[in-house]
């Protein structure tokens, strides 16, 4: 037998237990309904259905988060289908789900419609008679129906209190600012928290978890996975996943810092190769600047040098003068000699006869000059004879004939030559008229071949360029002359309709979209000819009048389309001429025309235009098809070509006969322009001959003349060579006085130039290089050539730094450039261009010195003391932990082992709970890594920082990841609680195991309740804590038909559990375990429903000595019927 439960011990003056529970229109409990609760425990007693659950999820609203609520959780815990109840069914009533008669849809019946609201209140009391009262309030208002329409107030009162008095509260249309007014000394709350910790700190409920718990308890029935119950229920959420959480958020610092260190070295990294350019640039530019200045003073230098060697050269000039000076003298003087010598043999020769032959010799002389140019004119009159076909005469009576016959040619050559020319020029005159013609006619046949029209080429070329100005086509351009042609049976008339309406067929029609623009285009435009066009969107208003069986009109087909009515309306209003077969006709009508192409415009206003044939097709302009008007065209072209071809041979042969007369012309002036005497050479050459033989036969009859003769001729050629000498030499000498004077003269200008700049030792040392490093020697004659070879060699040099100048600069600007785009908040107003030089400069200085150590030593301390020691708590945790499972184990198992589990007769047997080790794959790793990335955590060498925070990336990375499977790795190993296996051992006294409880499955229903009780009492004693006297602050527990599966004696076995270690049990229960809890409670209620909609509560009076309650004989055997 179980002994009797002593509870007396367990009351403590500050342990709150439940006195009262009011419930207002919740569920079908209907207006308020009071059940007094005794502190001993309670009892709701009642059949399936009646609404014990009810009641109990009135518990469950007023103690347990929204979030966590499972209303009537005890009556669907074999089926998890879903939720059946909610606050809005609790508040409106619902008792059934039946049938629409009318849709067939099923549909929830209310037993409260409209605006209603509803209220709870549970009270708590201690033996101090403080007063503890959960109170919330509930409204809907109109039909609404879904869960986010119920509005709902929580209170906490610190007083006695009776739902009564929220009377004025469902009157005063739920007012709630009156409501809180009316309570004052109320702890009110519109949201489930604030209210949630005011009472858990009143009523000595410490945690969430508890609170959590004795919503579980309630519907107690299957313990399901034990590892599952006692890691969620008698566990602590364990603080590796705060530490892991705050490893996670204080890595953000970590990162921050080492992103703070990669971008201020990456900031380094792209502004320290602009600074090594820019010193490279100044460097160049130092170069720059002194091949600049040398540059400057390549011009002064080689002036200096020329000044120099021009002293040096007149110097040199100077010896040479004195030298050719005296070489003049001694020629001078050889010369001299010669010349007496040579007058002395002449005075010899005249000694001995030689007067003779010297006449002689002066006059051969003169008859040799006159004979040279004779030859010279008679080869000119033999040249010209030959051209003209003549032959030069001997005789001076034929010379002068032939002169006569060319004095005459060229006379007829001058007569002729104006006769062609005039020709030549008519001739001209009408080719270029051709050519005109000729090319009008070409253009003519070009644009009729482009398009099917008999409008003017000229006009043509004005619409196409007046389409594309205005960007349309040209058929959205036509002229009228497009559109009408002459019925093909009124022929004859066509030339005559030609004459009358030529000028409006070379207008244009515009239609109303295009007429704006054309508008526009055409005023601004000078069109070089005269343009007509009609605006057709708008149909004048004339009246339509009648015309004549012979009207012009009657003769004119129009081309259908978007202006065929207009023209149609046009052509009959303005050119309703008759065409009339015979002058009385035409004299006698208003408007008229004649085959012959005589026009009457008006009575008065005749015309007839016999400039072009009325028949010539080549200025008709009607008509749909101009192939016959191309032919006229083609043929006309080349008509004109073949005259243009006929004409250009004519002045061609007459500009060829023009050329040959005055070739001839030419020929006969050179010969009119010479006298016989000046070709005759005969006479001449008879007396050169004899002077000849005279001059021999004196030399040859004296030989002392002969002699001096031939010394004579000796002396000469002495002479002629000294003479000869003597101008070489005075040619030498004045050649070096020219060049003194030159040199001098040069020098003094030189000397004398005042813009002469002096040079600076850097261009004398640096030039002085340059131009004796050349390879020709330097020399007066070589100074320009070398200089320039210098000055090009300088712009070379120059012009290659230039290039490096501005590929620094061009490597500074983008270093620059990608610095602003990467880290434009860092670079701020600063803009890329060089200018910015400094800026940037500073900044990378600032990072060098101050900003980069600052961040990695900031980074560094993070990572020696945030991060790792975040990282070695999270290590410790994990390590530590099954110490710690297993001591809160130990907790358990003492409260386990004060109460058997299983009794008999024979045994008495205790649940004990054991841990072991899953030895899971993903922890051991976890483990690893974290080892790893702690490795050299504490020691002070930088070096391997980063690795050491790559490690750390890698697991915060993970840990802080959203992927589904990275969560449940994340979940697997945090959670501690999951790296242990609990196993339930049922031992005997002697530790002998008699069963192992893995889960409650496989076990009886009443197992399976033992189970769950037992492990529900050992959680809640342990959540639920307690104080100094060993007892939980917070007693009470409520069950929801927990033992309807058990036998009385595991169920007063539970109970006693329960009432041992100091609970309040209060339980819904079927009537066939009331005998078996009286022992444990102080009072109940017997719960029914009547019309399966009015639920009721009847208090049952309980006797305190008997500890039973006051229940009818027959009430009695038919539970223990039930319960058999």
């Amino acid at each position: 037998m179980i002994s009797e439960p002593q509870t007396a011990s367990l009351f403590v003056r500050e342990q709150f237990r439940m006195t009262r529970l009011q419930v207002y229109n919740w569920g079908t409990f209907s207006g308020l309904h009071d059940v007094p609760i005794s502190e001993r425990g309670f009892l709701f007693v009642g059949r399936s259905g009646a609404g014990k659950s009810t009641l109990l999820d009135a518990f469950s609203a007023l103690l347990t988060p929204p979030r966590w609520i499972d209303f009537n959780a005890a009556a669907r815990e074999a089926d998890r289908s879903g939720r059946d109840r909610n606050l809005v069914t609790y508040i409106r009533g619902a008792w059934a789900e039946q049938k629409d008669g009318e849709s067939g849809e099923i549909a929830t019946r209310y037993l409260r419609s409209g605006t209603t609201w509803s209220a709870l209140a549970l009270s708590y009391q201690n033996a101090l008679g403080q007063s503890v009262v959960l109170v919330q309030v509930f409204w809907l208002r109109g039909n609404a129906n879904g869960s986010t329409d119920v509005k709902r107030h929580y209170l906490v009162m610190e007083r006695a209190f009776d739902l009564r008095e929220l009377e004025d509260f469902g009157q005063s249309n739920f007012d709630i600012r009156k409501l809180k007014q009316s309570f004052p000394e109320a702890f009110a709350r519109d949201e489930f928290r604030p209210y949630c910790e005011r009472f858990c700190r009143l009523l000595g409920i410490e945690n969430e978890m508890a609170l959590r718990l004795l919503h579980k308890t309630q519907s107690a029935k299957n313990l399901g996975d034990l590892n599952t119950f006692l890691r969620d229920f008698m566990l602590d959420k364990p603080e590796t996943f705060e530490v892991a959480d705050r490893l996670v958020s204080e890595f953000g610092e970590l990162s921050a810092a080492h992103q703070a260190v990669v971008t201020a070295r990456e900031q380094v990294q792209t502004l320290a190769p602009a600074r090594d350019q820019h010193l490279r640039r100044d460097s160049l530019m130092l170069q720059r600047n002194g091949l600049d200045e040398l540059r400057l003073g390549v011009d002064g230098y080689r002036e200096t040098r020329r000044i120099d060697l021009l002293k040096q050269h007149v110097q040199s000039l100077q010896v040479q003068a004195s030298g050719t000076e005296g070489e003049v003298s001694r020629r001078q003087s050889t010369l001299d000699n010669h010349a007496a010598i040579l007058r002395d043999l002449e005075r010899q020769h005249r000694e001995a006869g030689g007067d003779q032959i010297e006449q002689w010799e002066a006059e051969k002389l003169g008859l040799e000059g006159q004979r040279t140019d004779r030859l010279r004119k008679r080869s000119q009159a033999e040249e010209a004879c030959k051209k003209l076909g003549w032959s030069l005469p001997d005789s001076p009576q034929a010379f002068a004939e032939l002169l006569g016959s060319a004095r005459q040619e060229v006379e007829n050559w001058e007569q002729r030559s104006n006769d062609s020319r005039a020709e030549q020029f008519r001739l001209d005159r009408e080719k270029k008229d051709a050519e005109t013609a000729f090319s009008q006619a070409l253009k003519e046949v070009q644009a009729l071949q482009r398009q099917p029209s008999n409008i003017p080429a000229d006009m043509l070329e004005m619409r196409r360029d007046i389409a594309a100005a205005i960007g349309i086509s040209e058929s959205a351009l036509p002229f009228v002359g497009e559109l009408v042609e002459v019925k093909s049976d009124e022929a004859e008339w066509q030339g005559s309709i030609e004459r009358v309406l030529h000028g409006f067929a070379l207008s244009l029609l515009v239609d109303e979209r295009q007429y704006s623009a054309l508008a526009n285009h055409i005023n601004t435009t000078h069109l070089g000819q005269r343009l007509v066009y009609y605006r057709t969107g708008r149909p004048e208003t004339w009246q339509a009048k009648p015309i004549g069986a012979n009207s012009l009109v009657l003769k004119l087909n129009v081309k259908d389309g978007t202006y065929a009515d207009w023209l149609q309306a046009e052509l009959r209003q303005r050119f309703d001429y008759a065409c009339v077969d015979s002058i009385q006709s035409f004299r006698s009508a208003d408007r008229a025309i004649t085959r012959e192409g005589q026009v009457k415009h008006s009575k008065t206003r005749h015309e007839k235009d016999d400039r072009r044939s009325v028949g010539d097709r080549r200025n008709w302009v009607l008509g749909f098809d101009n192939r016959e008007k191309l032919g006229l065209f083609q043929a006309q072209a080349q008509e004109l070509a073949d005259t243009i071809s006929r004409l250009g041979g004519e002045i061609d042969k007459l500009s060829d006969q023009d050329k040959n007369r005055a070739t001839r012309a030419m020929q006969c002036q050179t010969l009119v322009n010479l006298q016989w005497q000046e070709i005759d050479v005969l006479p001449l050459l008879d007396r050169i001959s004899t002077i000849e033989r005279q001059i021999r036969e004196a030399r040859e009859g004296n030989t002392a003349l002969l002699q001096i003769s031939q010394r004579i001729d000796k002396q000469k050629d002495l002479i002629e060579q000294a003479d000869k000498d003597l101008r070489e030499a005075k040619v030498a000498h004045d050649s070096v006085l020219k060049q003194i004077k030159d040199s001098t003269q040069k020098l003094e200008s030189l000397l004398q130039d005042a813009s002469r700049v002096s040079l600076t030792p850097h261009q004398i040392k640096g030039l002085d290089e340059r131009f004796t490093k050349q390879s020709e020697l330097i020399r007066l004659e070589s100074l320009d050539k070398i200089t320039t070879a210098v000055e090009r060699g300088l712009n070379t040099e120059i012009s290659e730094i230039k290039d490096e100048i501005a590929d620094c600069e061009k490597e500074i600007e983008a270093r620059f450039a990608d610095f602003k785009r990467q880290w434009p908040m860092d670079a701020g107003d600063m803009d890329t261009s060089l200018a910015s030089a400094p800026d940037f400069f500073a900044k990378l200085v600032r990072l060098e010195t101050d900003g980069l150590p600052a961040y990695e030593q900031r980074f560094f301390e993070l990572l020696q003391n945030q991060s790792h020691q975040n990282l070695a708590a999270l290590s410790t945790y994990l390590n530590d932990a099954r110490k710690a499972i297993l001591e809160r184990m130990d907790l358990v198992n003492d409260s386990l082992g004060q109460v058997p589990f299983n009794q008999s007769t024979n045994q008495r047997t205790y649940l004990h709970i054991d841990a072991s080790d899953r030895q899971l794959v993903d922890v051991k790793e976890f483990k690893q890594e974290i080892q790893q990335a702690l490795s050299h955590a504490w020691t002070e060498d930088r070096e391997f920082a980063e690795a050491r925070f790559l490690a750390l990336r890698r697991l915060v990375d993970r840990l802080a990841s959203q992927d589904p499977e990275q969560k449940r790795w994340r979940e697997t190993v945090l959670d501690v609680r999951q790296h242990v296996e609990f196993i339930g051992r049922e031992i005997d006294e002697n530790g002998v195991e008699v069963e192992i409880y893995r889960s409650g499955a496989g076990k009886s229903g009443g197992q399976r309740q033992k189970l769950a009780t037992t492990c529900l009492a050992a959680a809640l004693r342990y959540q639920l804590g307690g104080n100094d006297h060993g007892v939980p602050m917070y007693a009470p527990v409520v069950l929801d038909e927990a033992f309807d599966k058990a036998d009385n004696e595991f169920t007063a076995l539970a109970m006693n559990i329960f009432t041992n270690f100091g609970f309040q049990m209060v339980v819904a229960t079927p009537l066939k375990s009331v005998m078996t809890l009286e022992p444990f409670i102080g009072g109940a209620c017997f719960v029914d429903i009547s019309d399966r909609r009015v639920s009721g509560v009847l208090l049952i009076e309980y006797d305190g000595d008997r500890q039973r309650l006051k229940l009818p004989e027959h009430a009695r055997e038919e539970a223990s019927v039930e319960a058999s």
